[in-house]
């Protein structure tokens, strides 16, 4: 499973939105707040994420690239992938989950993926 980055992917919120439900994810706007970033962890769910405005940046500890995502980036992080947030000044985006109940908690640490 590897992670996914696409630039100039989309242009408005419903192109994302209707992509999501087509892929049977479940979409939502959100807005994420400033972040001094999070160490390596990762997600019991699968994610399309659609960035619209701000920039986020993350790592990818399998590849040791960082991404920068901006205004019409879309990526995508496979279910149990690790992956390291970076420090951003806040966001907002739409996010795809391949489940409708999000399992808590959401951050999960490394050691966790054999459990």
């Amino acid at each position: 499973m590897t992670i996914t980055v696409q630039h100039s992917y989309f242009e408005d919120d419903q192109q994302a939105l209707d992509e999501i439900e087509s892929d049977g994810f479940h979409g939502s706007k959100f807005e994420a707040p400033p972040s001094a970033g999070t160490p390596i962890h990762w997600h019991d769910v699968s994610m399309h994420i659609y960035i619209t405005s701000g920039m986020f940046r993350f790592q990818d500890p399998a590849t040791g690239e960082i991404h920068e995502c901006v205004a019409g980036t879309r990526f995508d992080i496979p279910e149990r992938t690790l992956h390291i947030e970076e420090e951003h000044n806040g966001y907002t985006g739409v996010a795809g989950m391949s489940k409708a109940e999000v399992p808590q908690p959401f951050v999960r640490l490394p050691e966790e993926l054999d459990a």
